[in-house]
């Protein structure tokens, strides 16, 4: 086998990632050696016991690399290894990049210019807002949006990417046939054409709980930032946060709701130091990157006449659910003056009802 087929072999030992491979061959030299060695030579490389030794062994007859390589080329996959100039130039400039990267769709060196943006699986209507509305302004920007493609907050994140005309990244904690959740297979194929799915994880790997602080460590790799949208105090989210504090990257975070257990990761980042932002033109502030146009995380309401009852109810809506009761309540105006502006602002496209009340558009 040549070198490049050995470390596309040795990456489907699932033990073996950037740091492991760099401790074997620093041993052997090269990955070729590697396959190639006695099994008591293996088991003196710290980390490696008899089973690992055994897979490595296994992978003599070559079987391993040429079943990736034909299901990369049936798939339209393509297989580059850390050595490759293809090779994502970011996760180079990180400690022990993986040594493998599926990836399907392209990479482009303009992607170099990008942000990651991650957060709960479950947010809030004002997560969601934040979320899509931050990837659809970076993407504006030129900024490639690069996320996990989980439930809630990433996939807002690349719809909202997607919908500004701009590149988005979607890191999988599975192979890169095996798309998760299910529900995101059409969005998957949508970032594919704007953009690229990328896994470390040989085909067919099943989404472990165990791959995702990996798949983490490369969404925050990739990026020249990190925005945390929406984070309970155990949410994965902030491993992705860790991660990037350690490969040298700055750390952003949306302020939230003061009682919400979605704010709790967020604020206890800025307390520790992360960036408090409020829209794109923080960010591109702080990574130093001109704005071609500022944008608002708000939507801005000027073109559009209100009366002083409407602007009054205005004031009292952000992106959290408010009641029509909790409404009449603030401004003190009877139900039925309330429920007329209400439809009013809807009616203009500035309000709309959700579950639990009323927010901003």
């Amino acid at each position: 086998m040549e070198e490049r087929e050995c470390i596309i072999a040795l990456n489907t030992v699932d033990i073996i990632g950037g740091k492991r491979l760099a401790d074997l061959m620093e041993r052997f030299g090269s990955a070729e050696a590697i396959i190639k060695a006695k099994e008591k030579d293996l088991l003196q490389v710290r980390g490696v016991g008899q089973e690992t030794a055994g897979r490595i062994k296994a992978l003599r007859d070559g079987k391993a690399a040429l079943r990736e390589i034909k299901k990369a080329k049936e798939s339209g996959v393509k297989i580059v290894t850390s050595d490759e100039p293809s090779y994502p130039a970011a996760l180079l400039n990180t400690a022990y990049p993986p040594p493998v990267i599926y990836i399907l769709g392209e990479i482009l060196p303009a992607d170099a210019l990008a942000i990651a943006i991650v957060g709960s699986r479950r947010p809030t209507y004002y997560g969601r807002k934040v979320a899509g509305g931050l990837a659809k302004n970076a993407a504006e920007e030129g900024l490639t949006v690069v996320s996990g493609l989980a439930r809630g907050i990433d996939s807002t994140a690349h719809e909202g990417a997607l919908k500004g005309g701009g590149r988005t990244i979607a890191v999988l904690g599975s192979g890169i046939d095996v798309i998760y959740p299910p529900e995101n297979r059409e969005l998957a194929e949508r970032i594919t054409e704007s953009g690229a799915v990328v896994s470390e994880f040989p085909f067919g790997s099943c989404p472990f709980r165990q791959n995702f602080p990996r798949r983490n460590r490369i969404i925050s790799g990739l990026a020249l930032g990190v925005v945390i949208v929406q984070a309970g105090e155990s949410s994965g989210a902030l491993i992705t946060a860790d991660f990037a504090l350690e490969q040298g990257r700055e750390v952003f975070a949306v302020p939230g709701e003061i009682g919400n257990p979605l704010s709790r990761g967020t604020h206890n980042l800025i307390r520790q130091g992360a960036r408090l932002i409020e829209g794109i033109p923080d960010i591109l502030e702080e990574l130093g990157i001109s704005a071609a146009e500022e944008h608002s995380i708000e939507n801005k309401d000027s073109g559009v006449r209100l009366s002083s009852r409407e602007k009054r109810v205005l004031s009292h809506l952000g992106f959290s659910p408010i009641s029509t009761d909790d409404i009449v309540i603030a401004t003190g105006f009877f139900p039925s003056e309330v429920t007329r502006a209400l439809v009013s602002l809807e009616v203009k496209g500035i309000v709309t009802r959700v579950r639990g009340g009323w927010v901003r558009t």
